[in-house]
């Protein structure tokens, strides 16, 4: 799954890697349309799963399907060629009654569409794409113990879209790589079971204009004014982010591998403040953040929080119509806290601060070249090291952090703009 992630990441560089006129305005206004809107992924059939009973004998037992409603937000790229987005699942709808309790957690979509015919108003257009996600399964065995099992899942999904004046409307079928996994049914038995193979979405989406104010003559100037100099590049920014586990922890696999081991930790802010040495086009920054996560099985729950002040510089390399990517480096100041319970009894916490180096990289969705006073900003930060490391072994937070959508503001900027230079 690392591999597919970072892939993922690598393949939308390299789309945008021929450099061109960024001065073009009309061409670089209909580069990308945003769109904002809800869907839904119904879960029509789902594996068999295995439950311990009573007399200590594997019963196997049947699942109800289920339908996520969703959030999308994104945006059509390459003049209607592609379409990068994140699909945010909400609250599991379930068709039917569970003998045994259970559900699947299907969690934030980041994917990617492929049109070969471009997408247009009155016109329906085929597309393949590309999607990963984290998949949870959580059931609860007869005496009441729980079991939770959480894995970045690929998925693989062809569809038609139509394309309205001032609305965008998916229709495909998903295929998710390996489904199948293993249950811990106690502390030391395990069943078979699988996450959804097949999936169906409907998205129905509306437009967002945020690219054509700024061919105004104001913002041609400020683009002038403040493409110049290193001046009036201060800058402050906020934005939800998630984490993806990369690499296994030990503690879990060599000691407790009943604990779920790839869990997700809880969705967090990210607020960041810089400068931006507009004319180099590189910037220094702090950033932020706090995670929690959680792991609980069989009597025992442990809760990892790390706080996170990254200092971290990056230059972008290249402008393609609006979108520009970067790649830096940074070092974050960690604050790992642990603390545990098991049977009831809270075991001793353990704490830990330490350097860790990590790599950023991401890419700024610029209506001007670099005259907008705000902009919206994607950030990734890998963490190749970072690990908390107890007796029976080491708790990864090797993750991979992606800030998807980051409101960037230049004060400075819009005070000289607001006074017309």
């Amino acid at each position: 799954m690392k591999n597919h992630i970072l892939g993922f990441c690598l393949l939308t560089a390299t789309l945008f890697s021929t450099p061109t006129n960024a001065q073009d305005w009309e061409k670089r206004h209909a580069f990308a349309k945003a769109y904002f809107g809800a869907g839904a992924y119904y879960m029509p059939t789902l594996n068999p799963g295995t439950v311990l009973g009573v007399d200590g004998n594997l019963q196997s037992f049947e699942k109800a399907a289920f339908m996520t409603p969703a959030v999308n937000i994104g945006a059509t790229h390459f003049w209607g060629h592609a379409d990068f987005y994140v699909s945010i699942t909400t609250t599991d709808i379930t068709f039917g009654e569970n003998a045994i309790e259970n559900n699947y957690r299907l969690g934030t979509f980041t994917g990617l569409r492929l049109y070969p015919y471009p997408t247009e108003v009155g016109k329906v257009r085929p597309y393949v794409g590309y999607a990963f996600s984290p998949y949870r399964y959580k059931q609860v065995n007869a005496s009441g113990e729980e079991f939770k099992h959480t894995a970045v899942k690929s998925m693989y999904n062809a569809g038609l879209a139509y394309q309205l004046p001032s609305a965008y409307i998916t229709l495909e079928y998903g295929r998710t790589a390996n489904p199948s996994f293993d249950t811990y049914l106690s502390r030391t038995q395990t069943g078979s079971d699988a996450f959804p193979a097949s999936m169906f979405q409907l998205g129905v989406n509306f437009a967002i204009e945020t690219t054509s104010p700024s061919a105004s003559p104001m913002n041609k100037k400020a683009n002038e004014v403040f493409a110049a100099s290193n001046a009036d590049g201060l800058f402050v920014a906020a934005g939800p982010s998630s984490a993806f586990p990369i690499q296994s922890s030990s503690f879990v696999t060599d000691s407790r591998p009943y604990l779920d081991d790839m869990s997700m930790p809880i969705i967090f802010p990210d607020f960041a403040a810089g400068y931006h040495f507009t004319k180099s086009d590189f910037i220094v920054a702090a950033a932020s953040r706090r995670t929690i996560q959680k792991r609980s099985a069989f009597n025992y729950t442990s809760r990892l929080q790390r706080q996170s002040l990254n200092i971290e510089g990056y230059k972008f390399l290249f402008d393609y119509h609006g979108f520009v990517p970067y790649l830096g480096a940074g070092i974050g100041r960690e604050n790992l806290e642990l603390t545990r319970t098991e049977f009831g009894n809270d075991l001793d916490p353990v704490t830990e601060q330490i350097w860790s180096p990590n790599i950023v990289f991401g890419w700024d969705i610029r209506p001007s070249v670099k005259g907008d006073w705000w902009i919206l900003r994607t950030n990734l930060r890998y963490y190749p090291t970072l690990q908390l490391d107890l007796a029976e072994g080491a708790l990864s937070q090797q993750h991979l952090e992606f800030n998807f959508i980051q409101l960037v503001v230049y004060p400075q900027r819009l005070q000289k703009i607001m006074k017309g230079f």
